[in-house]
């Protein structure tokens, strides 16, 4: 049996290794920190279920450093080489991993403590997005194709309604018309991205609140680069608010406890367009309001896709965890709803 301690063995001597522990609540990888007597580092089993072609995510990592050169503002944690001078471990079971740095004195943060986060965190992500702002979309290949596209992920929603797997469809009609009902003005979005009015760009696709590290009060690295590839501005934008300005977690039962918290929203477009607001069209500029429903959309319907396939997708914890996930969702997009013209008006403000 491969075990985390046996890859370790092919990077390091491994009699000088203190513990590995698990780490984390990602969704989607297994991860484990190494402990050495002087330093830590970052050990990952890539789903190859998810990741069908894991190497495409070490390539594009290692493009990712490239591009910045030496001494980026932000860190981005550096690959570690295996004895053999490879960048990743493939076990003899199919598995591939790959050890990355540990950035210590770090935290991540799962909500938003105050609103100097939120303008961390808006001013982490908008430099990533400027400093790849000249790269070749050509010169990245998309891990994982077409992952924020509305129009796969609602083809996969219909083929789970469709097929219904798990006999849970009747359980969830009113969550099943709510995306309904909005799919139609969002796909309007879609179609601007995909005509070329809304242009690719390299961006990091997964921008949640818990993929920036923090040192004390300031956003000190930016981390996750699984997703990092051609996708638009709105995709990093909205994704980011979807976590940053929710003032509940992602799977919070209380649904009462769910809103989009303005003065976040307002002090993380204050960091991010700060940083990218330059380089944008006016196709994004004019729609960049719709980019935290778009976003939250998506992640709701794949929610609430996988309850309806039997929770084959997303790590849960218990029968309904993909249920409640889908609910904080919908209950955030209501808020944003609510709030829409103010949103418009905020972000319209700052291009002035």
């Amino acid at each position: 049996m491969i075990t985390p301690e046996s890859v370790i063995s092919t990077y390091f001597n491994t009699s000088i290794l203190l513990k590995i522990i698990p780490f984390g609540n990602g969704h989607i990888q297994s991860t484990y920190k190494v402990d050495f007597e002087t330093t830590s580092f970052i050990l990952q089993k890539i789903n190859t279920a998810v990741f069908t072609k894991p190497e495409v995510l070490i390539s594009n990592h290692l493009k990712v450093l490239e591009c910045l050169g030496q001494n980026p503002k932000y860190i981005i944690p550096h690959l570690i080489k295996t004895s053999t001078n490879n960048y990743f471990c493939a076990d003899d079971e199919g598995g591939f991993w790959r050890l990355m740095e540990f950035v210590p004195n770090t935290h991540s943060l799962e909500t938003t403590e105050n609103p100097n986060q939120a303008y961390e965190a808006g001013k982490a992500y908008g430099w990533f997005a400027n400093a790849l702002k000249k790269v070749k979309i050509s010169d990245f290949e998309e891990a994982i194709p077409r992952f924020h596209s509305l129009s796969l992920r609602l083809k996969q929603f219909e083929e789970a309604m469709k097929n219904d797997i798990a006999s849970r469809k009747e359980s969830v009609k009113n969550e099943i018309d709510f995306f309904l009902q909005r799919k139609e003005e969002l796909l309007k979005l879609e179609q601007l991205i995909e005509s070329g009015k809304i242009p690719k760009r390299i961006v990091h696709n997964d921008t949640k609140i818990n993929n920036v590290l923090f040192r004390g009060a300031k956003a000190v690295a930016v981390i996750d680069l699984d997703t990092t590839g051609p996708g638009s501005i709105l995709f990093d934008y909205g994704d980011a608010l979807r976590t940053i300005a929710n003032t509940a977690k992602e799977d919070e039962e209380k649904l009462e406890m769910v809103k989009f918290d303005f003065n976040n929203f307002s002090n993380f477009s204050k960091g991010y367009l700060s940083e990218v607001s330059s380089f944008l069209n006016k196709a994004e500029k004019q729609n960049l309001h719709l980019a935290p429903s778009l976003m939250t959309y998506i992640i709701g319907l794949r929610f609430l896709t996988d309850f309806l396939n039997g929770d084959v997708y997303f790590k849960t914890e218990k029968t309904s965890h993909n249920l409640i996930r889908s609910r904080v969702q919908q209950k955030l997009i209501l808020s944003i709803e609510e709030q829409n013209n103010s949103i418009k008006e905020s972000i319209n403000s700052y291009f002035k």
